[in-house]
């Protein structure tokens, strides 16, 4: 190793001559074989014509590119270098019969500076199942599972309204930019969902009313060009549908809990209701807990996060934000999210080794199960569509390695259950 400035490495490599020239034979053989050279069979043509087709110095840079990969490999494995991306490889002289000198510049992983976890005091939030949380649940369910039944009368929130509606996007003056002819639709009237103009209109109408509203197109709007404009709509109201709840029987307890709600009362009914809150409660107050955990452990940690990965970073999430609709995000916006990512990451990573977190076969087992179960097909093609994606393979084995490590970190800190709202 030549030098180390934070997290920049510097490596004089050699590539010695003989193993030089063997790789240059090959990459001549290779080249005669191919090439379609006139006068010549093919692999018969000498190496002075082949000097002439194809130059030289590109045969042996050529051949010495081929040998990289595997340098680079033995290099990283020797010194045990964490890489950030491909290393800057610099070469002076490349000449046959002689030893080929190289100075490899790596980025690699910072060192981190670990906080010491049998210091940190995490908070749980503490879980009770009241009676009003399995009454409010119960009528969750209720409303998911309720049938939808024509009424002759104005329409209310919560009902919904089945329409023909058609749109016209207009300028600022008034020139239609973009129009959509007449589609049915059923529009839900829950104000928490629906724009409150498309709301307001559609409550109090009846079968065949027409109604006109108009709505301001979002500015962060994915479009551009619609961008701040004003959609026009126009409904004709077709029909007015209510929502009948279902009665607490037995019916419903199988809509809720398949074959075991058969043998259900209302009671049994309200007890397995309250035992699936409280298993969702407290995953959510484990959730709650690791996060508390890996914020303030990653807050303690020290670490000089590289430029290069919070730059990646930054363009990851700018990705991500334009796939969800948003525009015209500025960098700038993103680059404290992303140094707090980049410095989780490598945190994360470091607690692993340090506790020496390993992923095992059966973890992958495990979640290609899991997974299986979800989509209900055979495992067996879950694992061939996986191990197929080399990407999706490595992205799983990275949530799965992250998973493992948060577990081995929480059994290392001190957690304190509090109920929600309490001082901490």
């Amino acid at each position: 190793m030549l030098s180390q400035e934070k997290n920049v490495v510097t490596i004089k490599a050699v590539v010695e001559k003989e193993d030089f020239k063997k790789e240059v034979s090959k990459m001549y053989d290779k080249l005669a074989k191919n090439a379609a050279i006139p006068g010549f069979r093919r692999g018969k043509a000498p190496r002075k014509v082949l000097d002439l087709r194809f130059g030289k110095e590109a045969i042996l840079a050529e051949a010495l590119e081929e040998m990289i990969p595997s340098l680079l490999g033995e290099i990283t494995t020797d010194y045990d270098l964490n890489l950030i991306e491909d290393p800057d490889v610099k070469i002076d002289v490349i000449e046959e019969g002689k030893d080929v000198e190289l100075t490899l510049v790596f980025e690699v992983e910072p060192e981190v500076s670990l906080a010491d976890l049998s210091e940190i005091l995490v908070v749980k939030p503490k879980i009770n199942v009241t009676d009003d949380h399995v009454a409010e649940a119960i009528e969750d369910l209720r409303k998911r599972h309720a049938s939808l039944e024509t009424v002759d009368r104005p329409s209310a929130s919560g009902d919904v309204v089945v329409a023909d509606y058609s749109t016209v996007v207009v300028d600022d003056d008034g020139e239609e930019i973009v129009s959509h002819p007449a589609e049915t639709h059923s529009f839900d009237l829950v104000e928490e969902t629906l724009r409150p103009e498309i709301y307001q209109t559609l409550v109090g109408v009846s079968p065949e009313d027409e109604r006109e509203s108009q709505v301001v197109i979002d500015e962060d709007y994915k479009d551009e060009k619609l961008a701040g404009k004003t959609a026009k709509y126009k409904f004709t109201v077709k029909e007015v549908k209510e929502r009948v709840l279902p009665d607490l029987d037995s019916s419903f307890f199988v809509q809720v809990f398949g074959e075991e709600g058969e043998a259900m009362d209302e009671e049994t009914f309200r007890e397995s209701i309250s035992q699936r809150l409280g298993e969702h409660m407290e995953g959510e107050a484990q959730q709650a807990a690791e996060g508390d955990m890996v914020r303030k452990s990653v807050d303690a940690s020290e670490v000089e996060v590289p430029v290069s990965m919070v730059n990646r970073q930054v363009e990851n999430l700018k990705k991500r934000m334009e796939e969800q609709g948003a525009a015209g995000v500025d960098d700038s916006q993103l680059t404290s999210q992303a140094e707090r990512d980049v410095k989780e990451f490598l945190v994360l990573e470091a607690y692993g080794k340090d506790l020496a977190v390993e992923l095992t076969k059966e973890d992958l087992d495990e979640e290609f199960q899991r997974v299986a179960d979800g989509y209900g097909i055979g495992v067996e093609a879950v694992k061939e569509a996986f191990l197929k994606n080399k990407d999706k393979i490595n992205e799983i084995a990275h949530s799965l390695k992250v998973k493992k490590t948060i577990s081995a970190m929480m059994e290392k800190v001190t957690v304190e259950e509090k109920e929600l709202g309490q001082a901490q």
